[in-house]
């Protein structure tokens, strides 16, 4: 009989152990940025002391295909008192503000679908005390079988940047004739105030600067806009100023400055695995309405990364024209919980059902 994978729960190890290990792993497997030691070791490095995970692994017969980590926590969502294990988030939603996508075990592509499908295993049989399974941003949702099921489906976007490079930087490439009419009129409404200019920072310092800058862009936009915006919770710029600060010199963070002549016109902060760079946080000078810095500024750095050699540009979930317009893929990331079978569970689940069915519900 073949072995089976099977999952086991753990204390966490100290972080010089468990990096090693993790980075051993990651060096095998892969599974982009989010699953990396970058990410996961300055999340773990940043938690507060009273947030304490686990680790997970997945084992076939004595080796360990797969590593997660796990953190309960409880849950004001239910009727009566529950308790959650989360999959690489703390389920406290000011610390999970940094928003892990592509998320799920450090493995290989191969084993994900089996090691998750396990997890659920787990979980029914062996995490006694613990009422649902909160599996944010992954690729592979699981099969809830007899456990009660919540998800949101979320699109994420991908430039292909191989033609980019191939016709020496014209991102008009990857557009269709009327997106790439209208991104030349973008184009020549900055040029008006001076050349369109890239600057990537060059340095942990510099990096810091821009990041600060794109700060003070990224909210004063959605302020103006009356919209909670990404630095109202401060556990989320401690966290990437520590990535910034651990990471930069690693190659793993890249940080640009949009220009038109001398005033900036935005910001961008990305991630950089492989050959990806991933799109994460943005601030524009948006106040304007005639102008689209977003869209300057992001075919500025579809340009200057296929130019270094990048193959893929990842604008991660959720779905704008912006995204849309540029991609050349799209995917789904999925937010699923998973509930045992408690009567507040199905009281909440027969809810949502019933009120799915009167949104669908022709109006007169």
């Amino acid at each position: 009989m073949s072995a089976r994978i099977e999952i086991t729960r753990e204390a966490l190890p100290p972080l010089e152990q468990i990096g090693a290990e993790w980075r051993a792993l990651e060096a095998q497997a892969g599974r982009g940025f989010f699953r990396s030691w970058a990410w996961i070791g300055t999340w773990l490095a940043t938690l507060p002391a009273e947030v304490t995970p686990f680790l997970l692994r997945a084992h076939l017969g004595n080796e360990t295909i797969g590593l997660a980590l796990g953190v309960e926590g409880g849950t004001r969502r239910t009727v009566l008192p529950a308790r959650t294990l989360s999959l690489n988030a703390t389920g406290i939603a000011d610390l999970d503000t940094i928003y892990v996508e592509h998320n799920g075990f450090l493995c290989a592509a191969a084993d994900e679908k089996t090691i998750l499908t396990e997890l659920t295993v787990w979980f029914e049989r062996d995490a006694v005390g613990l009422d649902a399974l909160s599996l944010p941003g992954v690729a592979e949702p699981i099969v809830a079988g007899r456990l009660l099921e919540e998800r949101i489906d979320e699109p994420g976007f991908i430039t292909d940047l191989t033609p980019i490079a191939a016709s020496n930087g014209d991102v008009g490439t990857v557009l269709s004739s009327n997106a790439r009419q209208q991104l030349r009129r973008i184009w020549r409404g900055y040029e008006q105030g001076g050349a369109l200019t890239i600057r990537e920072a060059g340095d942990v310092a510099e990096a810091l600067v821009f990041f600060a800058a794109l700060k003070l862009l990224h909210v004063a936009s959605w302020e103006r806009r009356h919209k909670r915006h990404a630095f109202a919770v401060p556990a989320f710029e401690r966290f990437h100023r520590a990535l910034i600060e651990r990471e930069f010199k690693n190659g793993k963070i890249q940080l640009l400055r949009i220009a038109a002549g001398a005033e900036a016109i935005g910001y961008l902060y990305n991630f950089r695995h492989g050959d990806t760079v991933y799109a994460y946080q943005s601030g524009f000078d948006d106040g304007d309405r005639k102008l689209s810095p977003g869209v300057a500024s992001h075919a500025m750095a579809l340009r200057h990364n296929a130019l270094q050699g990048v193959s893929r540009y990842d604008f991660l979930a959720g779905s704008n024209r912006l995204k849309q317009s540029f991609a050349t893929e799209q995917y789904v990331l999925c937010w699923q919980v998973l509930r045992r079978s408690r009567f507040d569970h199905r009281l909440k689940a027969a809810m949502r059902r019933l009120k799915r069915r009167i949104a669908r519900v022709p109006k007169d």
